[in-house]
């Protein structure tokens, strides 16, 4: 269980040991994924699963998606974690793969609604649910001063604040700090929230994502 004292690196492990003990869910929720896409008739079709962990009781959604019919067999896989601290809903998608961890935290959240989703409306943790079942990854890049001053452009609160990355997803641009194996998303911008002195920054990294995704997903996204 995540509790408030923890720091970011427990809060990895913490998760990347318990995520071990979803495996038999795993089968189960394949099976009825299968199910799902067998029947259906539009494509991509994704189906998310909630799943709290018998001791620990951490809450972890995962989310199986099939580009088309024939992916039922080998469904794209994503596994997150949502927690709550008095100060509000945190996500943490893991890669089991690299042994990393992005913790987005509430101020994230709060961006996302302001400036993507634009709707009051949504509770919380539906707003965290909405982001990840629209998200198709990132590309992310160091950050230099440029990419600075477009971050404090737009995050005026602390000066001092630093970010060590920027990331271009499918919904917007992220910046966000690196520590060690785990990365802290701390804000989201959109497009049209560029300046054109600062589009020119962000064109070559757009159109990288927009490649790579074209080349593995197709035109499907």
């Amino acid at each position: 269980m995540i509790v408030p004292s923890m720091t970011v690196q427990e809060i990895h492990k913490e998760l990347s040991e318990d995520i071990k003990n979803l495996r038999s869910q795993l089968d189960n929720y394949h099976k009825d994924f299968k199910k799902a896409v067998l029947k259906g008739s539009r494509y991509p079709l994704t189906k998310s699963y909630d799943c709290k962990t018998r001791k620990k009781k951490n809450l972890f959604v995962i989310t199986l998606t099939a580009i088309r019919r024939s992916n039922w067999k080998k469904p794209i896989l994503s596994i997150y974690s949502i927690y709550t601290r008095p100060e509000g809903n945190y996500a943490v998608p893991l890669s089991l793969d690299m042994n990393i961890a992005s913790i987005y935290p509430p101020h994230f959240f709060k961006r996302y609604r302001e400036r993507i989703v634009r709707d009051e409306s949504i509770s919380n943790e539906d707003i965290i649910r909405l982001y990840f079942r629209n998200d198709w990854g990132f590309l992310g890049a160091v950050v230099n001063k440029d990419f600075e001053s477009v971050y404090h452009c737009f995050e005026t609160d602390d000066k001092d604040d630093r970010v060590s990355f920027v990331a271009t997803t499918s919904q917007g641009y992220c910046f966000g700090e690196k520590q060690g194996n785990v990365n802290i998303i701390k804000t989201i911008i959109s497009e049209e929230m560029l300046f054109d002195n600062q589009k020119p920054l962000f064109e070559s990294m757009k159109s990288t994502f927009n490649k790579c995704n074209k080349d593995r997903y197709g035109e499907s996204i």
